[in-house]
């Protein structure tokens, strides 16, 4: 009778232990992966050369510019 217990227990945390390792691997592998959808489009600040989301983005002359400063030095030249 111990060893079905016994038994039973050991099975019970097996299945504990697959089935918590079955959910951190899904949610590692969904985390991975971003959504395309929700990703911005990145362009490059003809000043200092750096790459900003174009939603944060600048827009002035033509180009987009990571801060008012190198939009105001760039079209000073």
């Amino acid at each position: 009778m111990l060893i079905r217990v016994l038994l039973f227990v050991f099975l019970a945390y097996l299945f504990y232990v697959a089935l918590k390792a079955y959910w951190l691997t899904r949610k590692t592998r969904n985390s991975r992966f971003m959504d395309p959808r929700k990703v911005d489009d990145m362009v490059l600040d003809p000043q200092c050369q750096t790459y900003v989301p174009k939603n944060e983005a600048i827009p002035q002359g033509g180009n987009y510019f990571c801060s008012r400063e190198c939009a105001r030095l760039f079209l000073s030249r």
